[in-house]
């Protein structure tokens, strides 16, 4: 998918328990290269800000399938000009961060995620209504670095190129496939 920053593969990873630590770092640096790489080029890289704990009303694949879906909506557009290049802490940070299983990672995430947001992105799009503690902290940073932040459906405005509905379906299909795929049934979405 070329309009997605590429993944970095925790499901490739054969000892993940035991190498968890030095996986972390190894995903870190990937990601800092791969997006740094990306701001050199001609596209705006968006971060999609959504929430992910899961709350009495919604599970973890729930609020995953939600970002996976604002995601396939806008997935292939330009935006001033340039291609968009989406950033989905959900589907690519999730996988090395996974909070449900290691509680203690999640403050670590979020400020890997804050430092994200403060070197490479453009713009920041919200997600939803509501606004979780992770999801205050990276609109927390994203204003403190002056990057542009938006509602996913006043951005969606400004697009060019936008998906027809089977088209959305289809990148749909196409990351829950990815997540199913690193995630196996733990955190399936159906």
């Amino acid at each position: 998918m070329k309009d997605l920053a590429p993944l970095f593969r925790i499901d490739r990873i054969r000892n993940w328990k035991a190498t968890k630590e030095q996986a972390w770092r190894d995903a870190e640096d990937y990601y800092e290269q791969i997006l740094k790489e990306m701001k050199k080029t001609l596209v705006h890289l968006v971060y999609l800000c959504a929430p992910l704990k899961p709350t009495k009303e919604k599970l973890i694949q729930d609020h995953v399938a939600q970002a996976i879906k604002a995601a396939s909506q806008i997935l292939g557009t330009e935006y001033n000009g340039k291609r968009i290049i989406l950033f989905i802490p959900h589907l690519h940070v999730f996988s090395i961060y996974n909070e449900i299983v290691y509680p203690m990672v999640r403050e670590r995430a979020i400020k890997f995620n804050d430092r994200l947001i403060q070197k490479y992105f453009h713009t920041l799009i919200i997600i939803g209504e509501r606004i979780s503690g992770g999801m205050a902290s990276e609109i927390k940073q994203a204003r403190k670095n002056g990057t542009e932040i938006v509602k996913m459906k006043d951005f969606k405005k400004q697009l060019k190129n936008l998906p027809d509905a089977e088209k959305a379906k289809e990148n749909y299909q196409r990351m829950v496939r990815l997540h199913n795929k690193i995630h196996g049934s733990d955190f399936s979405i159906k």
